[in-house]
């Protein structure tokens, strides 16, 4: 972001979010009250006018650069939890495959009076 950058005027990262524009806007004005630093105000002034037009919003945050490294950190708060549960998950149905495949295998050797003898062996039944 560039001195003249409207987003780096108003101390904010580029975004489209207006709540966040005016939040930016008004601890700007703080930082610069018109009566104490009248130049430092129009900048801010001008800097939010620019970002208010119509369009203008969209317009700076699609011709601002990316932070690389802010978006990485945001997509894995927002998903690394989410890729793990399912990566253990995936575990466990891979787990319960192996050993129903193994059940079957054993099975399919057995005979038919050992497969009734091992049933009525059965706890609970």
């Amino acid at each position: 972001m560039t001195p003249h950058d409207p987003f780096a005027v108003l101390g904010l990262a580029p975004t489209l979010d207006l709540s966040a524009l005016k939040r930016a806007y008004f601890a700007a004005l703080a930082r610069h009250p018109p009566h104490q630093d009248p130049e430092g105000f129009q900048r801010v002034r001008a800097a939010y006018e620019a970002l208010t037009r119509p369009g203008a919003l969209a317009a700076a945050y699609l011709s601002s650069p990316l932070d690389v490294r802010r978006l990485a950190e945001e997509a894995r708060e927002r998903f690394d939890a989410a890729l793990k549960k399912a990566s253990e998950e995936a575990l466990a149905v891979r787990a319960k495959e192996t050993s129903v495949a193994q059940f079957v295998e054993r099975c399919s050797r057995m005979r038919w009076d050992e497969v009734l003898q091992a049933c009525a062996e059965v706890p609970g039944r």
